[in-house]
């Protein structure tokens, strides 16, 4: 049981720092002081282990996670962008971010290359979305169910494409992008 804790926390430590060399099961055995033999042993092979990753960070999405605090869709919405914004510049979300990065791509030929992984990284994606959902629940008026729908397909994707924008340093102004987002979110929500 510690050797596999050490193995899932060393890969969470390396995947969170965005090197795309840790994506490599050999490295991460080796900054564990374990081998590859003691990840076959414990995880059976690649796939076992980054899903084992990937379910990781899916157990710790509860303390990532906020309860909203405002009653109006504008209010909402400027929480969940401020929240997905904080987490995903997050450990665990970059270490998703690199896992993604680092494996077959796309979708597809993740699932069969890695069905395992593949399909931890879609339930992290529908917990996410689910999230998002609940954290709308009890608006009422003026919120529709279809349009919560539609910017939960959208808000994840814009926020981690400002935030490449921020790691990579383009001359855009992020916290002005993030505004105007935030607000043409809320127009839609509003209808």
């Amino acid at each position: 049981m510690a050797a596999r804790e050490q193995l899932l926390s060393t890969a969470l430590r390396l995947l969170g720092d965005g090197r795309p060399e840790a994506v490599s099961i050999n490295l991460v055995a080796k900054e564990s002081g374990l081998s590859w033999g003691s990840v076959q042993n414990l995880f059976g092979d690649s796939d076992g282990f980054w899903s084992a990753v990937v379910d990781l960070i899916i157990d710790a999405g509860p303390e990532l996670w906020a309860e909203p605090v405002s009653e109006t869709i504008a209010g909402r919405v400027a929480e969940v962008a401020d929240l997905y914004r904080g987490v995903l510049a997050s450990p665990y979300a970059v270490a998703v971010e690199t896992i993604r990065a680092g494996l077959p791509r796309p979708r597809e030929v993740l699932s069969e290359t890695h069905p395992k992984t593949a399909a931890s990284l879609a339930n992290l994606d529908e917990l996410w979305e689910r999230a998002f959902l609940v954290f709308f629940d009890g608006l009422g008026e003026g919120y529709s169910d279809q349009r919560g729908h539609d910017v939960a397909a959208v808000l994840p994707s814009a926020m981690r494409g400002l935030r490449m924008d921020q790691v990579f340093g383009t001359s855009i102004d992020v916290d002005r992008a993030h505004t105007t987002l935030v607000a043409a979110l809320t127009s839609y929500l509003q209808g």
